[in-house]
């Protein structure tokens, strides 16, 4: 949305050397979209966009190597906005069924450690407003998804951070001193 994930993960990339930073690419996956003429807000529409970055972070998963990796966004992502997108809109489709099996094998690559840059509303926006290095064309949508989102994320093992009054340096530095504190560094 607009919580830093991609700045924290550039900074960590920068920081921790021992560290691999894979980002998430969804443009490849939404031009194919909008080739298609998929219209999320149908049943049909989300399924196969769904199925498609499903099958895209499944494939990314698999191909990360042993070593220490850092996701901008990873599998969980992915699953949240699957079955989250058509709540926040008011749909009651079946998508656990509808995707049963991809879902099923999406939930076998799970982060070990998921880090949740916590924001307000408020500061979210601003920061919408203030950054102009992102199109962020989705996001009022993603923002109908964002009284979900935190609450579904502490199911998995995750540091909520404050981000509220933080600027970037002061994110890197909390981020950095719990995963020293973890011994994770």
């Amino acid at each position: 949305m607009a919580g830093g994930k991609t700045t924290l993960a550039k900074a960590l990339e920068n920081q921790l050397k021992n560290f691999k930073v894979k980002y998430e690419n969804p443009y490849p996956i939404v031009n194919n979209r909008n080739n298609l003429k998929l219209d999320l807000h149908t049943l049909e529409g989300f399924v196969k966009n769904q199925r498609m970055f499903i099958e895209a972070e499944i494939k990314r998963y698999i191909h990360l190597s042993n070593d220490h990796i850092i996701l901008d966004r990873g599998p969980e992502d992915i699953e949240f906005y699957t079955l989250f997108f058509p709540i926040a809109n008011g749909y009651s489709w079946d998508i656990e069924n509808l995707l049963k099996d991809e879902l099923t094998q999406l939930r076998k690559c799970r982060s070990d450690l998921i880090i949740y840059l916590d924001a307000e509303i408020k500061t979210l926006e601003t920061r919408r407003e203030n950054d102009w290095s992102k199109r962020r064309n989705s996001f009022e949508q993603n923002m109908k998804l964002y009284k979900y989102e935190k609450n579904w994320y502490k199911q998995f093992n995750t540091k909520l951070i404050d981000v509220n009054e933080k600027d970037v340096i002061e994110v890197e530095k909390t981020v950095i001193q719990f995963l020293s504190e973890n011994d994770l560094i």
